[in-house]
């Protein structure tokens, strides 16, 4: 199985930043590229389409005050399998908070551990950066 795990510091309260990226299905508002979702309550499942037509199918695994765990359960364009990632916001001090992005998987076949994760992890920065952006820290 292959790990990582980002982390990105950011000038708001924990509460702020999860305003912004606590919303299971709303992640059109922080996710770079992400031009529609659609929700399955009943599933507890998103369907991410992107800018260039992808689709990506996510489940909401576990959810908390200021986590969720989700895993793909169709990655679609993603070079991996057996998918999951838990997201969560921690208060490092009145005003400021971290975001720590979790994730665990095996390479597609016939992709390279390096290569998936290499474009997880390019991708998830971007979110990283978009989420400091949309919140001005």
């Amino acid at each position: 199985m292959t790990a990582f795990n980002l982390k990105k510091h950011y000038d708001a309260p924990a509460a702020k930043v999860w305003d912004l990226i606590g919303d299971f299905y709303a992640v059109d508002r922080w996710m770079p590229g992400v031009v529609g979702v659609l929700r399955n309550d009943d599933q507890q499942t998103r369907t991410i389409t992107m800018h260039d037509g992808a689709r990506l199918v996510e489940r909401l695994v576990e959810e908390g005050p200021l986590f969720h765990r989700y895993r793909f359960d169709d990655p679609g364009p993603v070079p991996v399998r057996d998918f999951t990632a838990r997201l969560t916001v921690t208060a490092v001090g009145t005003d400021q908070s971290e975001l720590d992005w979790a994730a665990r998987f095996e390479p597609a076949p016939g992709v390279t551990e390096e290569d998936a994760t290499t474009a997880l992890t390019g991708f998830y920065q971007a979110c990283l950066d978009k989420v400091a952006a949309e919140l001005g820290a």
